[in-house]
């Protein structure tokens, strides 16, 4: 019987796991549907999931991009923004003030700069044309690290199969994932071509044996580095400086 990938246990019930969280829109045929991650593990790691979906749930809201189960798009967990979709299409209520308001749906938006996912906005009009102009704060929830680490390890799985991912060369990304133990980082790039799209790559193993995963999600593309102590890291953080230079590129932890 094959063993989770994540408890490493082979007494658990059959679960089938999306690689890519199915709120952001998971390709047909990206799962693990042979008992490589238990149901037990499933459910527990399901708020890695939302933490990712949650960091990237304008993006997908603002494509269409419907929710799990097919639930409509959009945007809840922002504290001064909510987005729903009505009957003429899409209703945004944003609110910058320093009390709370009532929105387009009959619900409650906090206060601006109580939460630190809240959005900043500007407004501008000129006749009866107007602007409105925001910036998203991203990548600050320690969950969405783990949730990008989880989906990069899940597509090794995917690619490459359960007996290489039950190595002890990769506990230390199980400790990460389930519990927060330890530091990872990841290489984040804007993909500046405009179109949604999630895609994954099979992963990259190195001439010392250390492996990387890169996959898209929405508009970006994460690089990680699944080595136990992250020796390709400095060396993708050189790379990227000399192609990118400075813009369009970042890494998280910020402090790492």
């Amino acid at each position: 019987m094959t063993k989770c990938i994540w408890c490493k246990r082979s007494d658990g019930l059959l679960s089938l796991e999306h690689v890519f969280p199915e709120g952001l829109g998971c390709p047909d045929g990206f799962v693990l549907r042979a008992g490589e991650v238990c149901k037990t593990c499933n459910n527990e790691l399901a708020h890695l999931d939302q933490a990712v979906i949650d960091e990237l749930d304008v993006i997908g809201y603002m494509n269409d991009v419907p929710r799990k189960r097919g639930r409509q798009p959009a945007i809840r967990n922002r504290g001064n923004v909510i987005g729903t979709m009505g009957p003429n299409g899409k209703e945004i209520s944003i609110n910058m003030e320093a009390y709370s308001v009532q929105t387009h749906d009959g619900s409650r938006l906090g206060a601006f700069g109580k939460s630190s996912r809240n959005i900043r906005t500007s407004f501008t009009r000129d006749g009866h044309l107007a602007t409105v102009s925001f910036s998203v704060p991203f990548g600050q929830n320690p969950k969405f690290i783990r949730g990008i680490v989880k989906i990069a390890f899940s597509s090794l799985v995917y690619y490459l199969g359960t007996d290489l991912a039950l190595s002890e060369y990769f506990d230390s990304i199980r400790l990460f994932v389930k519990n927060g133990q330890g530091t990872r980082a990841i290489l984040l790039k804007s993909s500046r071509d405009g179109e949604y799209k999630n895609q994954a790559w099979p992963p990259f193993k190195s001439d010392l044996g250390e492996y990387l995963v890169v996959f898209r999600l929405a508009d970006t593309e994460f690089i990680v580095d699944l080595s136990p102590t992250l020796t390709l890291f400095p060396t993708l953080k050189e790379r990227a400086f000399e192609i990118y230079g400075k813009s369009d590129w970042t890494f998280l932890p910020v402090n790492i």
